[in-house]
């Protein structure tokens, strides 16, 4: 290996890493965002859960094998030509994303890192091998993720908290109704955590009826738990409401976590997929459609996401938990659960989802619960348009980026 491809495959490292700083950066107001808007946990406290429950994720259970075309969204046929133009272009598409998320998060704009990665391979397609290389089916199934991830996870939140509004808060005895419906809450809450666990993370291979066994079993003991922690305890405060949202509050700590800890298992390729691919043509001198990621490589991704959340992470928080209508730890929780549920059962389904879209419409839906005007429609606005532009942005960075080193060669 030269000299001069050593120092490259040196850039793609710290181009990967800084890819997965900024994904930390904006996908943690999936997990956190409620949470801090709901004054359920402090930024400090946040950021510090998110960060360890990312890198958990991405390094105990990350997946060691990745794809090298993300989302089928380009045809492998294109990849005919010569592993040099690969390299060179899948580091465009890296540093295109990057850029685009990275300008995002600046602006509080949460955004779908996956949707800016398929951007950014798509640019990649059409600089290298033209128009006939993007998989259209694909980035159809792409598109309809804008709206099938928000409105799915709007309307369950909207039931879930008018549920909880109707049976808990607006009941003549809510803390009393609280201790009757909470085993119950607990236990959708850890089958949900469980079925997301051992059917999402890319290492845990378990069957769907051994993953449903096991998850019930937890969920039971879970509620049964909670039945008995509850049964002979008593608020200290007069307003029954206020140990009523504290309950809540650990709950929706609990959902956030479940979701932190997912996120790292299964986006940390956005961050090292293409770093693999590279240097696993750098070795080899072909393309493939999956390559081997080694543990190195999850860890430096995890890593990545860690300090991106405890730098930058703060900053999309806020538009997710502050800016598009007020979280208290029911709606919170509501927004929480509702989006994780969203995410894992579309997942089965096979539709196309976006863990940053199914959550910013939780959110909508729990403040639409309360009225339209309990929503700032200015951000919202914002936040759509940064979804539609997500790709066409990402691709055209990376096709200018791709000319560039170009012209420098």
């Amino acid at each position: 290996m030269s000299k001069m491809e050593s120092t490259f495959l040196v850039i793609v490292l710290f181009i990967g890493f800084y890819k997965a700083v900024n994904i930390g950066a904006n996908d943690v107001a999936n997990s956190m965002g409620t949470s801090v808007g709901s004054k359920t946990l402090t930024v400090a406290k946040a950021v510090i859960l998110a960060a360890v429950l990312n890198f958990l994720g991405a390094t105990l259970v990350g997946s060691n094998v990745t794809d090298t075309i993300r989302k089928g969204i380009i045809d492998p046929s294109a990849f005919t030509f010569e592993p040099t133009v690969f390299m060179y272009g899948a580091f465009a598409a890296m540093l295109g994303s990057a850029i685009f998320v990275s300008t995002s998060t600046y602006l509080k704009l949460p955004v779908s890192t996956t949707h800016a990665v398929v951007g950014g391979l798509i640019g990649f397609g059409l600089i290298t091998a033209g128009y006939s290389c993007i998989n259209i089916d694909k980035l159809i199934a792409v598109v309809l993720s804008w709206l099938i991830s928000p409105l799915f996870g709007g309307i369950l939140a909207f039931l879930l908290f008018t549920c909880v509004k109707r049976w808990i808060l607006d009941s003549p005895t809510p803390f009393e109704s609280t201790k009757k419906i909470l085993p119950y809450i607990v236990f959708l809450i850890f089958m949900i955590i469980s079925l997301s666990i051992f059917l999402k993370s890319p290492n845990l291979k378990f069957s769907l009826i051994y993953a449903v066994g096991i998850s019930i079993s937890i969920a039971f003991g879970s509620g049964v738990i909670c039945y008995h922690l509850l049964k002979g305890y008593k608020p200290g405060e007069i307003d029954h409401y206020v140990p009523v949202e504290r309950l809540f509050g650990y709950l929706q700590v609990l959902s956030a976590c479940s979701v932190a800890f997912a996120h790292g298992a299964n986006d940390v390729a956005n961050a090292i997929g293409l770093v693999a691919a590279v240097f696993h043509v750098a070795q080899t001198g072909s393309v493939v459609m999956e390559v081997p990621v080694p543990t190195w490589l999850l860890a430096m991704g995890g890593i990545g996401l860690a300090i991106g959340i405890c730098t930058f992470g703060y900053r999309v928080m806020e538009t997710i938990g502050e800016r598009i209508t007020e979280i208290t730890p029911t709606r919170g929780f509501s927004a929480e659960f509702s989006a994780a549920t969203t995410v894992l059962i579309c997942s089965k389904l096979g539709l196309p989802i976006s863990t940053s879209h199914t959550i910013v419409g939780s959110v909508i839906g729990v403040g639409f619960a309360r009225g339209i005007n309990a929503l700032n429609l200015g951000i919202i606005k914002n936040i759509v348009l940064s979804w539609i532009v997500t790709i066409p942005i990402a691709a055209l960075l990376t096709i200018f980026i791709y000319q560039g080193i170009q012209f420098t060669l």
